[in-house]
């Protein structure tokens, strides 16, 4: 930003002191969510190599009455079940912060209570998502208006709005790849989190063509009333295909979380003014080429800022830290009657917006 204090009044001025604060956090949080479902991932690689490579050198051994084989596949199939975990957590995060940005970008910071959004609202929202045009993937990711940026030309100006239309095109074509995702996976989640209906650790092998078949069976429940249920099972295999299905999910859900939070702090930064976003999906080098030469040209007209930020919690007085201390001690958790973000005790404080 140009002017540190000027960005601040801003913020202040409409109310988004603690939208801001709380966009930079979830990037920083984002980072290491990603950084743990991709040890999810990486695991279960390992894990079927290893299995590749022990039926391969004896393959005799390779029967289900080999509990030391039988026991590395369960380790497989609950790997699975925990990446299937995550990417839903992460997809769900996605469709709260689309729904939020999407009707009230201020809202979004108090957003972390049971009632904010229930789980009909997520999928009723990725429900509307996938139905949209491109116009509504450019309102929500802060996509510029070109002809903003008059140090452009007019040819250039409509190269950067194809290059703009291709990528909102291409978010919400990914967009409608997580949604199938949560349509099928959907109840493998459920079941995993609250009850132990997964059946794990079966396999089979081909001797001849020395292939290895491996599932999950998920089995799950429909009542109509008590005496009426139809039982049915989810079958999920296990393969490379599968891990490398898993594996563009969510780097899916991941880049398009990443892209929201980064472009509406990029929104708050310029004060609501256009800007180039930092991140587009561009298909070929000739659109990058030229998207890199445009960005160049009209980046003195933006800011595309460096940004972090520093929470402090004051230190409560003594008999509140004994208090504090005690519950830790017995408890090991502690209730605080107050909002370490809260946007009053923030604005009380102060805040300090600097260029470093």
């Amino acid at each position: 930003m140009s002017d540190p204090r000027k960005f601040r009044d801003f913020l202040i001025k409409n109310d988004y002191v603690d939208v801001a604060i709380f966009l930079i956090i979830s990037l920083d949080n984002l980072r290491n969510r990603g950084k743990l479902l991709k040890k999810d991932l990486d695991d279960i690689r390992k894990k079927m190599e290893e299995i590749s490579k022990k039926i391969s050198e004896n393959p005799k051994d390779a029967v289900p009455e080999n509990l030391e084989i039988s026991q590395m596949f369960k380790d497989l199939h609950y790997s699975v079940l925990e990446a299937i975990q995550r990417i839903n957590i992460l997809i769900e995060l996605l469709i709260v912060f689309l729904h939020f940005v999407r009707r009230n970008l201020r809202e979004l910071p108090k957003a972390i209570g049971r009632i904010d959004i229930s789980p009909k609202q997520i999928q009723q929202e990725l429900d509307f998502l996938v139905k949209q045009d491109v116009q509504e993937i450019w309102r929500i990711f802060k996509y510029p208006n070109v002809s903003d940026f008059d140090c452009l030309n007019l040819e250039e100006q409509q190269v950067l709005k194809e290059i703009l239309k291709k990528s909102a095109y291409l978010i919400l074509q990914k967009l409608k790849e997580i949604y199938q995702f949560r349509q099928n996976f959907l109840t493998i989640y459920n079941k995993y989190k609250h009850t132990l209906s997964e059946i794990t650790g079966i396999f089979g092998v081909d001797e001849h063509k020395l292939i290895i078949q491996s599932h999950i069976y998920i089995r799950h429940k429909v009542s109509r009333n008590q005496q009426k249920s139809k039982y049915y099972t989810f079958i999920v295999p296990i393969s490379f295909d599968t891990l490398n299905y898993l594996d563009k999910i969510a780097r899916y859900v991941w880049t398009l979380l990443n892209m929201l939070i980064t472009n509406n702090l990029h929104f708050l930064v310029n004060e609501e003014k256009s800007f180039i976003p930092q991140y587009l999906f561009i298909e070929n080098d000739d659109d990058r080429g030229k998207f890199n030469e445009i960005c160049k040209k009209a980046s003195t007209m933006y800011v595309v800022p460096h940004v972090r930020s520093k929470v402090i919690v004051p230190v409560p007085d003594p008999n509140t830290q004994e208090k504090i201390n005690k519950a830790l001690k017995v408890h090991h958790i502690y209730r605080m009657n107050k909002d370490v973000l809260d946007k009053e005790s923030i604005l009380h404080e102060g805040i300090e917006i600097s260029k470093e």
